[in-house]
């Protein structure tokens, strides 16, 4: 099993990971950065971000991670995101999608999409799109596996029953907390799929000299935070476990490092 301790030298390397701040996503920014990587840890709160980064400085003073306001139901934040991150950086070796929410009543943001979808898939894919072009100057410069793009799902759309994507508004209002999670995952398993077709090792990108970008899908179910949600819902959770904050956040360490 991979442990942390076997990362290599991260030295000179920047990773991107949203939901930073907590769970699987401080434990990947913390031990990406006890390796020497550059950490930009997306978080909606600068409060609770830079408080999550001086607990990594208390244990690894040399730890270079920086806040990077990020509020995936604001599509506006993305793009600010963006800009901020390309303002400040030229190369980007990982980047890791993880943020994410699970089972919410149904709600539309202000961009017009439901919540879940927007906050677990929509808002992960136009951060990678607007960060397209500096993932492919690092493969290019850095070589074949430099740059990655990590997409976090879990067997979600399985355990609930997603067949295909739903695009009426009707019928996503209708799926249900459970259902609307689902379909939102199977979004994220159909990123990383059209990621690697686009820009993969075999993809015309690449072939074209362009630039590759290697892609991962996780089974990493969300930690703590599905606890309650699934509390009520027995049957479920033998089907889907949750995974301790540790052990899921050892698959997302080791998608970009490997």
């Amino acid at each position: 099993m991979f442990q942390p301790s076997s990362l290599p030298s991260l030295n000179g390397k920047t990773f991107l990971v949203t939901g930073g701040n907590t769970g699987i996503g401080y434990e990947t920014c913390l031990n990406l950065a006890a390796h020497g990587a550059r950490v930009f840890m997306g978080a909606r709160s600068s409060q609770k971000a830079t408080a999550a980064i001086a607990k990594i400085t208390e244990t690894y003073p040399q730890a270079d991670v920086r806040v990077l306001l990020l509020n995936h139901v604001s599509l506006d934040s993305v793009m600010a995101a963006a800009k901020t991150f390309k303002s400040k950086e030229a190369r980007l070796h990982g980047l890791i999608l993880n943020a994410g929410i699970m089972a919410v009543p149904y709600e539309v943001t202000k961009d017009g999409f439901e919540s879940q979808m927007q906050t677990n898939y929509l808002a992960h894919w136009l951060l990678t799109r607007e960060l397209l072009p500096v993932l492919l100057a690092t493969a290019r410069s850095d070589g074949p596996g430099s740059a990655r793009v990590v997409c976090v799902s879990s067997e979600g759309h399985r355990t609930f029953g997603v067949k295909k994507m739903i695009f009426s508004d009707a019928e996503v209002a209708g799926f249900g907390n459970f259902g609307r999670y689902g379909l939102s995952k199977l979004a994220n398993v159909l990123q990383a799929k059209t990621l690697n077709d686009q820009y993969g090792p075999s993809s015309i990108s690449s072939k074209g000299g362009n630039g590759e970008i290697w892609t991962g899908f996780l089974d990493a179910e969300v930690d703590a935070s599905c606890t309650a949600a699934l509390r009520h819902h027995q049957a479920i959770r033998r089907r889907m476990p949750c995974k301790p904050v540790l052990r899921g956040s050892r698959l997302l360490q080791s998608a970009p490092t490997a």
